[in-house]
C-alpha cells in the first residue's frame, strides 16, 4: 500500500479579476503537490508567490479556476473531511468584547463539542499557547502576539487530524515563534499532519519534514529537507602565510573566491565542491609554501536557497 496523502493538488490554477478593468492575475500556475499523513509540510516564498491562494484553497474558502484539490482523499468542500481539519489564518478576527476563554468555547461549539469537553478543553489549550492566565481577559486588550496564540489554540479546539497555519509566528517575539515550532513538533508526534507556510525559514528548517517554494504562483522546488539543502554545499579553506598576486590569481582561475580575513597573515577561500577538488587545491597551497589550518564543508540553508532560487 502507498503513502496515503492528506492533501492533495493537481494541475491547480487560481485566477482572480482584478480592480475597475478586471484585469486577470494568475495567482497560482499549474501547482501539484501531495501532503503526507504524519508529516510537518513548509509552504514557503516571496510574498505574492501564491501561498494564502493556496492555503485558501485547500480549505475550501475558495475554489480553484482549474485542476483538484482533495483533502481525505475527497474533495476540499466536503463536510466531514473540514471536521478533520483545524485552520488558523493570515489574520484572525475576533469579537473583541469577548474574552479568551469564551473564543474557544465558541470555536468549540461550532466544532459540536459537548459541555463537559469544551469545560476540559478551554483551559488546557490557553495553558498549552501561553495564555494561562488570560483566559479571562477580553480579546480587546490582547497584543498581536496574544492574538496570534489565540489563534494557534482555536485551529487545536476540536483535536484535528490536519492542522492547517498560514503564517503562524507573524508578530511573535523568539519565545513565542520557539513555543509554536514546540507544539508543532508535538502534533507531529500526535500523529497529526501539519501544513503551513511562513518567513520565518530557520523555523522552517528546524521542524519541516518537506518543504515547497512557490514562486509567481508556481512550484519551482519540492522535496525533503536534507536533499533540498544537500544539493548544494559550500567549502572553505583558510592558510596562512604571504600570499603572492600570481598566487591570487591562480585560486581565483581555479574557482575559489578569496574572503579577507581580520589578520593579514590568514587568509580563507571558499569554493563548490562541484567545480573545485578540494586535493587539488590543498597541494596548491602546500606547494606555495602556505599552511593550511582549516578546511570545512558547510551545508547551504533555507535561507539561502529561498535567496538562490527567488533570482533565478
Amino acid at each position: 500500500m502507498g503513502i496515503e496523502h492528506v492533501i492533495e493538488l493537481q494541475a491547480v490554477n487560481k485566477t482572480f479579476a482584478m480592480g475597475f478593468f478586471r484585469k486577470r492575475v494568475e495567482a497560482v500556475r499549474d501547482l501539484s503537490l501531495n501532503v503526507r499523513r504524519g508529516e510537518v509540510f513548509g509552504l514557503v516564498g516571496p510574498n505574492g508567490a501564491g501561498k494564502t491562494t493556496t492555503i485558501k484553497m485547500i480549505t475550501s474558502l475558495i475554489s480553484p479556476s482549474s485542476g483538484t484539490v482533495r483533502v481525505f482523499g475527497k474533495s476540499a468542500n466536503d463536510v466531514e473531511g473540514r471536521r478533520r481539519l483545524g485552520y488558523l489564518p493570515e489574520i484572525s478576527h475576533y469579537y473583541h468584547y469577548l474574552n479568551a476563554s469564551e473564543i474557544l468555547d465558541f470555536y468549540a461549539q461550532l466544532y459540536q463539542l459537548d459541555k463537559k469537553t469544551r469545560r476540559k478543553r478551554v483551559p488546557e489549550l490557553l495553558e498549552r499557547v501561553g495564555l494561562g492566565g488570560a483566559g479571562k481577559k477580553r480579546l480587546g486588550q490582547f497584543s498581536k502576539g496574544m492574538q496570534q496564540r489565540l489563534g494557534l489554540a482555536q485551529a487545536l479546539i476540536a483535536d484535528p487530524e490536519l492542522v492547517i497555519l498560514d503564517e503562524p509566528q507573524s508578530g511573535l517575539d523568539p519565545f513565542g515563534r520557539k513555543d509554536v515550532a514546540d507544539i508543532i513538533a508535538e502534533c507531529r508526534n500526535e500523529g497529526k499532519t501539519v501544513f503551513f507556510s511562513s518567513h520565518i525559514l530557520p523555523d522552517v528548517e528546524r521542524i519541516c519534514d518537506r518543504v515547497a517554494l512557490l514562486r509567481e504562483g508556481k512550484l519551482v522546488r519540492l522535496g525533503e529537507l536534507d536533499e533540498l539543502l544537500d544539493s548544494k554545499k559550500s567549502c572553505h579553506v583558510q592558510f596562512t602565510g604571504e600570499l603572492h598576486v600570481d598566487v591570487e590569481a591562480r585560486l581565483k582561475e581555479l574557482g575559489t573566491e578569496l574572503i579577507r580575513e581580520e589578520s593579514p597573515a590568514q587568509h580563507r577561500v571558499a569554493f563548490s565542491p562541484d567545480k573545485v577538488q578540494s586535493n587539488d587545491l590543498l597541494q596548491y597551497l602546500i606547494q606555495n609554501n602556505l599552511k593550511v589550518i582549516d578546511l570545512g564543508f558547510e551545508r547551504e540553508n533555507l535561507e539561502s536557497l529561498f535567496v538562490r532560487l527567488s533570482k533565478d
